[in-house]
């Protein structure tokens, strides 16, 4: 089964309302460490904690999805590429639970696998005691399998010239993830930053993103600056900017 989720709704996927009511708000309140699974060759298992630091016991539901981006959207497919264990477990109020996450088998050959796994409280059944709403976390945690094939972190930048104006393009043409943590245009002639992005975000290998930008009159014709601030290192590159 697929899912299709823009990056806007993944990041606001955090916190999920379960039940009725509305006289009071019973929060449950789990924490996990790393927010971030790698795996490798060499690091066939990963561990992750999952604390309740609530007053209340939950009942907790794991589950592996495969994570690609068509488009606009990223694709979540419920996979068994690796192996989760447990997959459901209680937590009484104030314990933790270790969660190992392990290769199955050997890692990709070529490019690295991208995954997400939730970690997502189960709702408690209905009860005619219990009154107001309680909020059921949800966890949502990127897993990556580093790929046998030596890393190879790449951008190709370009601007495309479109009706409403240009467009700045980042291509990932490596083989591994890159989160971006700024991008920012410059013309080094005036020493000026025309436009800069510092939106924290995932480009997957082989997946796209662009931002329609607003630029001053005189930056046409100029060969301009991209640098980009990413997980995996800075890059800079000189692009020309022909839309009129």
């Amino acid at each position: 089964m697929k899912n299709l989720l823009s990056p806007l709704s993944i990041a606001l996927s955090g916190l999920l309302l379960a039940g009725a009511g509305a006289a009071t708000c019973q929060a449950g309140s789990i924490q996990m460490t790393p927010v971030r699974v790698n795996l490798s060759n060499a690091a066939k298992v990963a561990v992750l904690t999952v604390h309740n630091t609530g007053s209340e016991d939950s009942v907790m539901q794991v589950t592996l999805n495969k994570w690609t981006l068509d488009g606009q959207n990223f694709v979540y497919q419920q996979s068994q590429d690796l192996v989760i264990t447990p997959v459901t477990f209680r937590l009484t109020a104030g314990a933790q639970q270790i969660v190992r996450i392990g290769l199955t088998g050997t890692p990709p050959v070529e490019r690295e696998g991208t995954y997400r796994l939730l970690v997502e409280e189960i709702p408690p059944p209905a009860s005619a005691t219990v009154t107001g709403t309680r909020m059921v976390v949800r966890h949502d945690l990127p897993v990556f399998v580093a790929p046998l094939q030596p890393v190879k972190a790449a951008l190709d930048v370009s601007v495309q010239c479109q009706s409403q104006g240009p467009r700045l393009r980042l291509t990932n043409i490596g083989n591994v993830h890159m989160q971006l943590r700024s991008v920012a245009l410059l013309n080094t002639a005036a020493n000026e930053v025309l436009w800069s992005s510092e939106n924290i975000d995932y480009l997957l290998p082989d997946s796209q993103k662009s931002w329609d930008l607003t630029l001053k009159k005189p930056a046409m014709g100029q060969h301009l600056l991209v640098t980009t601030l990413t997980d995996q290192g800075s890059f800079t590159a000189d692009v020309k900017n022909d839309c009129s």
